[in-house]
């Protein structure tokens, strides 16, 4: 009779360590979560609000050689880009700064918003950038 307590016990014991889920990782939308290297992997415009929205990768990335492109963003509020894999001619390496303010993300000076952030994949969105009322979104996924 003690034998199958027992086994009751650890296959109880065994069964309920064994359906834990991990949770969810906690992704806060700070310097230090965001920072690491990126590629951007879409890009989408409209030009109003009331317009559909297009696919506007090609057109942002139109050479082959700008799509492999690494971002990385440090915790000390300085980032590259490194024109990785293909190389373009002249290379299309560059630096400068970057900065989280709540659901804001300001690279060189120019604002965009956070759309989304699940410690993978950042969506950040700009209104207004080529004409009143337009909206470009960019997906950067970690590397």
């Amino acid at each position: 009779m003690k034998k199958i307590i027992f086994l009751t016990i650890i296959s109880v014991l065994f069964i309920t360590a064994c359906d834990k889920s991990d949770p969810e990782p906690v992704c806060k939308t700070d310097a230090t979560s965001i920072s690491g290297s990126y590629r951007i992997t879409a890009a989408t415009y409209k030009a109003d609000p009331s317009s559909a929205e297009a696919d506007y990768y090609s057109i942002l990335f139109p050479d082959a050689c700008q799509t492999d492109d690494v971002y990385t963003f440090q915790t000390n509020g300085a980032y590259q880009l490194m024109d990785a894999g293909t190389v373009c001619y002249p290379s299309g390496d560059d630096d400068g700064t970057w900065s989280v303010n709540g659901n804001s993300m300001v690279v060189d000076g120019e604002s965009m918003s956070i759309e989304s952030f699940d410690c993978k994949t950042l969506i950040i969105f700009g209104n207004d950038l080529l004409t009143s009322g337009d909206k470009l979104r960019l997906t950067f996924t970690k590397q």
